[in-house]
């Protein structure tokens, strides 16, 4: 926060909880900026960033970094499993520093990514720990759907015109 602070940039976090629940997150996170509410989750549809998949829509994880004139001059669109590293950040404020115009995307830029082990134990943690039934349903979705037989399907699908199961 030392440096986040150095670069004269203030932090946010938005969630889509009420503001009682965002309150007893933060306090127990011992979170150093404020967190901000979405309920209604406009702000998160706004930004493309509604997650349907977990505890009925949260919000990917994300990073904007908006310049005084209200422009975004960074952003990093993120996943569950796959975050922007901190230091990446660190690195752009500091670079926005001497050059104010400055503009990047941060993340990672692969198609299809593997999680480290690292993340995998996150997960699993996250799911044993934290879950919620949707938690195991997205997991249980998404590791049957990519089955040999149904990558064969979605690479064949643009040359046969077919746009469901061809049964």
């Amino acid at each position: 926060m030392d440096r986040i602070d150095a670069s004269n940039t203030r932090v946010f976090a938005l969630s889509v909880d009420v503001p009682e629940r965002s309150a007893g997150f933060r306090q127990a996170m011992q979170f150093p900026f404020e967190l901000l509410c979405d309920p209604e989750k406009k702000v998160v549809q706004l930004f493309h960033l509604l997650n349907p998949h977990e505890h009925d829509g949260i919000a990917y994880p994300a990073i904007f970094v908006i310049n005084p004139e209200g422009r975004i001059c960074y952003r990093s669109l993120d996943r569950t499993a796959t975050r922007v590293k901190l230091t990446e950040v660190l690195t752009f404020l500091d670079k926005l520093q001497d050059d104010p115009s400055f503009t990047a995307q941060g993340g990672r830029k692969k198609a299809f990514i593997v999680p480290l082990p690292a993340e995998m134990w996150q997960i699993l943690q996250n799911m044993i720990f934290r879950g919620s039934g949707a938690d195991w349903k997205h997991y249980f979705k998404y590791t049957f759907v990519y089955t040999p037989r149904n990558l064969v399907k979605l690479i064949k699908r643009p040359f046969t015109g077919k746009k469901g199961d061809d049964h």
